[in-house]
């Protein structure tokens, strides 16, 4: 049972690291989320018998939670951020300007491009691990990719 949870928390640990940073925008929070969401995993062995996409898919949905219950959490109303230190997310992902329009996306369109683009969900499948409609999935990638567009003419005072 431990080499199967290392196992997958080697495999997922940088994927749920990202989604929590796109979603929270903090280094701390993210360690927090990660920490929290495996923690769950852990407690839940019987989840480590299922296949990797199941557990993954779960992993991703716990996590979202996690998230949004940081972020609603009175704690985190009351406390303000003393530093915002740069440092790398996961392994991969560095600061340009692409990431940072995506970062001026609010919360709703930012989950969908991650698991979209990112982790090559198809519409469907980010409907079910979300629990929202499918047309309303591509409802937020069209408005998703419409105002990333707009953010990123602007950064570039492109006018066409």
């Amino acid at each position: 049972m431990d080499d199967e949870f290392i196992r997958i928390f080697n495999l997922y640990k940088n994927d749920i690291y990202r989604l929590s940073y796109s979603y929270t925008k903090n280094i701390s929070d993210s360690d927090d989320v990660v920490q929290n969401t495996f923690i769950k995993l852990y407690k839940n062995n019987e989840l480590l018998e299922k296949s990797d996409k199941e557990i993954k898919k779960w992993l991703i949905r716990v996590a979202i939670n996690e998230c949004k219950n940081l972020i609603l959490s009175s704690w985190k109303k009351k406390i303000t951020a003393l530093t915002d230190r740069e440092e790398n997310i996961g392994e991969e992902v560095d600061h340009n300007e692409i990431l940072d329009a995506v970062f001026k996306l609010p919360k709703k369109y930012r989950i969908v491009l991650y698991l979209y683009y990112y982790e090559g969900y198809k519409v469907k499948e980010i409907s079910s691990i979300l629990k929202i409609s499918e047309s309303n999935i591509q409802v937020r990638l069209l408005r998703a990719r419409k105002q990333l567009k707009e953010i990123l003419k602007e950064a570039y005072n492109y006018e066409g």
